[in-house]
């Protein structure tokens, strides 16, 4: 897995956004997907917005998967849920940081994710670092 830490989206990046917000008041949480936007001044009334607040991030991109040819998608879902997995069982304990719990993490699928045979995209995890370190 490939990681490398980033403050903000620099240069802004088109594709989905895969986010989850907690519902603090349920302790579940929403699974939305979407856009990254400028401004919300095309929303309509019918849309959900996001402001997704500055933070530092750790980002990974998944191991690359073989989807072309209408390859079922099945292996990338796994390949995705052991990232997150190899993120906070491997990573964050031999890391410097900690999960920044106040603020929100997302995955982002561009280009590199639809039909190709190097399949891959990005979790993005607020981190902050580990104090005493």
């Amino acid at each position: 897995m490939n990681y490398s830490k980033d403050i903000i989206l620099n240069p802004p990046k088109h594709g989905e956004v895969g986010l989850c917000v907690p519902a603090f008041d349920s302790g579940k949480a929403a699974y939305l997907l979407g856009v990254i936007v400028e401004d919300f001044s095309r929303v309509t009334d019918e849309m959900i917005t996001v402001d997704v607040p500055e933070a530092e991030y750790a980002v990974f991109t998944t191991p690359p998967v073989d989807t072309s040819g209408g390859k079922a998608q099945e292996e990338f879902v796994q390949t995705i849920k052991s990232t997150w997995k190899y993120i906070f069982e491997e990573w964050f304990p031999g890391s410097g940081y900690v999960y920044d719990e106040g603020k929100l993490n997302f995955e982002f699928y561009d280009e590199r994710c639809h039909s190709r045979a190097d399949t891959v995209m990005e979790i993005y995890v607020p981190v902050r670092e580990r104090a005493g370190k």
